[in-house]
């Protein structure tokens, strides 16, 4: 198989577009640990311009999964035996954490007021700041349910508008169930704690085979109510 560089790079684009315009990135206010913090950038809490947002970058980069869910949909729900769409869809999630990395990495130096990632895992214990490693991964049935939940009502939307601001509102409003994020949160641990990697890879994991095992479920639907 060979490798689609343009169809990569336009993955990789959107991943960083998508990062900066509505993941955003987070700062103090003031001084690093004695201030509050706000975030650069639109969040995905950010209503209808989070909406309008992600809809724009769904087309300005025509034909980008843009976000790990819609991939994870993609590769479910195709052919298993399809080793070439397998390594496609692969190299796109790749291709997702590069941008979202790259991104942070920009706006980490456009912002040196950014709130690093041991800064994030701080706390205070005893009196004093120390860096905490992350939860262990557990799993969780009706975290589970939900993504599947989730997933097959992104896939009808997805499937069946192919519309950028449709797949938007449902992005915008499942985003805690369908591991939006997913992609960014990748990047930033690799870019910074590897001791954090396993319990981030397991939940990206657990998430992306939930909204693909809720598209599989969605079509298996489609396919029975038609016959």
């Amino acid at each position: 198989m060979g490798i689609n560089t343009k169809d990569m790079m336009n993955e990789m684009g959107a991943a960083f577009a998508v990062t900066w315009l509505v993941f955003g990135y987070t700062v103090w206010t003031g001084e690093a640990m004695m201030s509050e913090t706000e975030l650069v950038g639109i969040g995905m809490g950010g209503g209808l311009m989070a909406v309008a947002a992600l809809a724009v970058v769904w087309m300005a980069f025509a034909g980008a999964h843009v976000l790990p869910p819609v991939t994870w949909m993609h590769m479910m729900t195709g052919e298993l035996d399809d080793t070439d769409a397998w390594m496609a869809n692969g190299l796109k999630l790749a291709m997702q954490i590069v941008g979202g990395g790259l991104a942070l990495v920009t706006m980490a130096q456009l912002n040196p007021e950014g709130v690093t990632y041991d800064e994030s895992m701080t706390e205070m214990v005893d009196g004093v700041a120390t860096v905490m490693a992350m939860e262990a991964y557990s799993f969780d049935e009706m975290r589970l349910l939900g993504g599947i939940a989730a997933g097959a009502i992104l896939w009808c939307i997805h499937s069946k508008t192919d519309n950028p601001w449709a797949m938007s509102i449902g992005v915008i409003a499942m985003a805690s169930y369908i591991g939006a994020e997913g992609s960014t949160d990748m990047a930033s641990v690799l870019m910074n704690e590897m001791g954090d990697l396993v319990p981030t890879l397991l939940a990206y994991l657990e998430a992306g085979l939930a909204v693909g095992l809720g598209a599989i479920l969605a079509m298996k639907i489609d396919e029975n109510l038609d016959q």
